[in-house]
């Protein structure tokens, strides 16, 4: 997860307004700095970094809230969708993961079954192919109690699984982008700066 920067220009002598101009600036560049990646959906690090920095953004609007116009709400509101949208995306990106893996380490134990290694060669625990994943995610998974290899009816029920994971993924990508669009044609980043250039 992308670190937030450290909030410079602050003045502990100002009025909170000014202040939390300085910081909302800040959490808004750092948020707009991932648009070069909502595109491709294969940018999966950025987009989550982006939701990271979408949130950032969004707390500090809701923190200063009696300091902004009453209209300061709408862009929360945005922004909270923001956030649902690309949090939808890294769910399905998580379980693709786990799906993928699943099904290669039920491949590999096949391909072990009807080819046995040496003793030379034997593999040891399967390494961690996935940065999404956690140790405990993937132990969960993978390594259940009474684990028992999957029937052929079973595999292909994974693999169903995962193309209909593919979709929804496809369909969560989809929506954010063109919401981000729509931000992007009504000037989304301009309209908060200009926001804030009214508070006094």
């Amino acid at each position: 997860m992308a670190k937030a920067r450290p909030i410079t220009g602050l003045d502990s002598q100002a009025p909170t307004s000014r202040n939390a101009r300085a910081i909302l600036q800040q959490r808004l560049d750092e948020m707009y700095a991932y648009s070069p990646y909502v595109e491709n959906p294969n940018n999966i690090q950025e987009l989550h970094d982006l939701r990271i920095a979408t949130k950032r953004v969004r707390y500090t609007l809701e923190l200063f809230e009696e300091f902004l116009p009453a209209h300061s709400k709408d862009f929360v509101a945005e922004l909270t969708k923001l956030q649902d949208e690309l949090g939808a995306l890294h769910d399905s990106e998580v379980m693709l993961a786990l799906l993928r893996q699943l099904l290669q380490q039920e491949h590999d134990r096949t391909q072990a079954q009807e080819h046995p290694p040496t003793r030379k060669a034997e593999r040891g625990p399967v390494e961690r192919r996935s940065e999404l994943l956690t140790p405990e995610m993937e132990h969960a998974v993978l390594y259940p109690a009474h684990a028992s290899a999957l029937s052929v009816k079973e595999r292909q029920g994974l693999v169903s699984f995962l193309q209909r994971q593919e979709q929804r993924r496809e369909q969560s990508h989809a929506l954010f982008r063109q919401h981000w669009e729509k931000l992007e044609q009504r000037q989304f980043y301009k309209a908060v700066l200009e926001m804030l250039s009214s508070t006094s």
